[in-house]
């Protein structure tokens, strides 16, 4: 399957699709929590997808800020893999110099992975692996000297761990109250030299 890969960056016709598997993926994170408080735990993740689908949000409703977000920027760059023929997209994953989601930081040498998902049929082929690999090497050509992350996802965690190399260096609580924070583990971050 993977000889029928290829990834380019985000085109407007792909908006619907890289949308849809974002918000899919989402629910893998639901593995991060004890069976009993995932539900509690998903709701919370739904207020995060719905800032990004809003109006204002990255995304927005259907995909329709991703172009203005992610296209055509010195400091930033979406990626989707498309398969076969058909081009049908199966995953998607955007870059940025820095680690601020949001903020400019054009003069940062890191760089940092936000958006990551590939449609859950098409997982396990080495479409993640050529997601991020298109990534690392779209932060080296901007003159990066090391990749970050942030990932509350533990079969992501595994994966960037394990597959691509990267280095648990610090973590933080989203968690506002004691008892969330006993149930909701905290987000990781990871680092990855680039050579």
């Amino acid at each position: 399957m993977t000889s029928d890969l290829t990834i380019r960056e985000l085109r407007a016709e792909d908006r619907v699709d890289v949308c849809r598997i974002w918000v899919d993926g989402l629910t893998q994170s639901r593995l991060a929590v004890h069976w009993p408080f995932r539900h509690w735990f998903m709701q919370n993740m739904q207020k995060m997808r719905d800032a990004s689908l809003s109006e204002t949000g990255d995304i927005g409703p259907n995909g329709k800020n991703l172009l203005h977000t992610y296209g055509g920027k010195d400091d930033r760059c979406m990626f989707v893999a498309c398969l076969g023929s058909q081009k049908v997209i199966v995953g998607c994953c955007s870059v940025k110099k820095g680690m601020d989601e949001i903020k400019p930081e054009p003069d940062s040498q890191t760089g940092s992975i936000w958006r990551m998902s590939v449609d859950e049929s098409y997982r396990g082929y080495g479409t993640a692996t050529a997601l991020m690999a298109a990534c690392e090497t779209w932060s080296r050509k901007a003159g990066c000297t090391k990749m970050g992350l942030f990932t509350i996802n533990p079969v992501a965690a595994n994966f960037y761990v394990n597959r691509m190399g990267y280095t648990a260096v610090d973590h933080f609580h989203v968690a506002k109250t004691a008892f969330s924070k006993l149930v909701v583990p905290p987000v990781f971050q990871y680092e990855k030299a680039l050579c």
